[in-house]
């Protein structure tokens, strides 16, 4: 890779720190509650005012019941491009600023989003603004799309980040990293499933033998499908939102629970819902009628081919140059990266700064790995325009 490009970007990072941390301060002074799609869209229009002021058109896509999504390019001057994603809400409620605002604490930088994940968008920003006003040689256009609806699943921006990243030859995910530094090279995904149990009513004292009972019928089911969790493959099962019943001296006519699983790879999801539907199917209690619902929702960044080489040829290179120590490790939580992952795509995930306590009120960013980590970033991209 070009030493002087090298050092052009990162001069210009560094320039650009302190401008950069104000930008994140506004961000995370903006409630943007997944289900608040005005406070997303109040995020969106102030990257698209930072990014037109800077001369670079944006494209705002308007959603009917969340924020909109963004996209903005800087052209190369050859044929391909990078694409680099984030999320423009957080898993924090509307009015979480009223107690919950941001705050300088020595090294530590906190606030509702800070780290999951404003600064990534920041950086992703401040990379597009480098290279835009530096214009280095033998490049690809470098791409930005914003989605308002990751820390609930992507309901409405699975496929469009599918799409998006189809045509890109590498997509890089500003998730923070670690709160051990660590960057993240696969993660599981995750599905959202509910099942629905028609009883019948009876008088549970007098007339008890005449119900048939929607909630043992439930109880039954949720034991068998407890037992499909699996250890061994880190495949997990949690029972969620739990219903049922009228009254206690009612036999239970109607009964639901909500599942939540996470897995690895497609084939293990595949397999353990055909043993979830099976269970659902069969009936414990005669006259009992059950309904198995939902799907996919995140799907998992596997540990491939693909993505591996982004890590090694790149990041690990990258993380040389600039004589940082860096690891790549598997991560539970779904994200972003999941998506452009099953496409084919070479992703990264878990570029940002590092930190930690993630949708909580103790979230935080390490201000002292904020220019470290971009500096990352970019040399990371640099070396992406060299290597696909």
């Amino acid at each position: 890779m070009n030493k002087k490009q090298r050092e052009i970007i990162n001069n210009y990072l560094t320039n650009k720190e302190a401008e950069a941390l104000k930008f994140l301060e506004e961000l995370v002074k903006i409630d943007s509650y997944s289900y608040d799609k005005n406070g997303v869209s109040n995020v969106s229009n102030h990257i698209k005012n930072k990014l037109e002021a800077e001369g670079i058109e944006c494209i705002l896509k308007e959603n009917t019941d969340y924020g909109p999504h963004l996209t903005a390019r800087v052209k190369g001057d050859k044929r391909g491009k990078i694409l680099m994603v984030g999320h423009q809400d957080t898993a924090h409620k509307t009015d979480t600023l009223e107690h919950f605002n941001f705050l300088k604490d020595g090294e530590i930088l906190r606030g509702p989003g800070v780290s999951d994940m404003k600064a990534g968008l920041v950086y992703m920003v401040y990379l597009l603004m480098a290279f835009n006003d530096t214009q280095p040689d033998d490049r690809y256009d470098l791409e930005i799309l914003f989605t308002p609806d990751e820390e609930i699943g992507s309901p409405i921006s699975k496929d469009i980040i599918a799409e998006t990243s189809r045509d890109a030859l590498a997509v890089f995910v500003l998730e923070p990293a670690r709160p051990d530094g660590s960057i993240v090279i696969s993660r599981k995904g995750s599905a959202h499933l509910k099942i629905n149990i028609k009883g019948k009513a009876a008088h549970s004292g007098a007339f008890i033998e005449d119900g048939i009972s929607a909630n043992d019928e439930l109880a039954q089911k949720m034991i068998a499908i407890k037992k499909l969790s699996d250890t061994q493959k880190d495949l997990t099962l949690n029972f969620g939102l739990i219903e049922g019943g009228v009254s206690n001296n009612i036999v239970s006519p109607h009964a639901s629970a909500t599942i939540h699983l996470a897995f690895w790879n497609i084939q293990d999801y595949e397999d353990v819902y055909k043993e979830i539907e099976a269970i659902v199917n069969h009936a414990y209690i005669k006259g009992t009628e059950s309904e198995l619902s939902g799907n996919l929702g995140m799907l998992p960044m596997e540990n491939n081919e693909q993505n591996m080489e982004l890590y090694e040829q790149i990041v690990l290179k990258a993380a040389a140059d600039l004589n940082q120590k860096i690891i790549g490790l598997p991560t539970k939580g779904a994200s972003e990266a999941g998506f452009t992952s099953a496409e084919g795509v070479p992703t990264i995930c878990g570029m940002g700064p590092v930190g930690g306590n993630w949708h909580t009120l103790e979230e935080y960013l390490d201000l002292n790995s904020f220019l470290p980590r971009l500096k990352l970033f970019g040399t990371s991209i640099l070396y992406s325009m060299k290597h696909f």
